[in-house]
């Protein structure tokens, strides 16, 4: 699934808000928490535990960084019920004046239970997928806006 939003900030101003994992819950609607796990420059191998709640209940997962290319693409894998792969790409536009912002999420694998799981509540999943993302995407272009 992919989402993308244009923000009236350049790429650098979005990748710091992007990259900046410890102001998370006060910068993403949906985030109530983040723990880094190391203390390092944002890149491959930076680490962070991260509390979300999709469906009323609070979910934790461990993030890995595994590719990087400041200021415009980072990719992030963690297991939520099977790989999950979320990518960010910044695509400058307007002159250098905007940014589009996009974000590609897969989900695969995991244990028979967790396959069986995703199909029986597809609906329902997409639905969490769409509105934390669309979410996130709102919440980023609102930081950006703030000087």
């Amino acid at each position: 699934m992919t989402f993308s939003r244009t923000i009236s900030a350049p790429p650098e101003k979005v990748w710091r808000s992007l990259t900046d994992v410890a102001r998370y819950p006060a910068l993403l609607t949906k985030v109530d928490a983040t723990e880094l796990l190391h203390h390092q420059t944002f890149g491959p191998g930076t680490s962070w535990r991260e509390t979300r709640r999709p469906y009323g209940w609070p979910v934790t997962v461990d993030l890995r960084v595994t590719e990087c290319r400041p200021p415009f693409r980072y990719v992030v894998e963690c297991f939520a019920g099977g790989h999950s792969v979320t990518e960010y790409r910044l695509v400058p536009c307007d002159g250098g004046r905007g940014t589009n912002l996009q974000l590609t999420y897969t989900l695969t694998g995991g244990s028979l239970f967790h396959r069986i799981s995703r199909i029986v509540a597809r609906r329902r999943i997409v639905v969490c997928i769409r509105e934390n993302n669309v979410q996130d995407l709102l919440d980023i272009d609102r930081a950006c806006g703030i000087a």
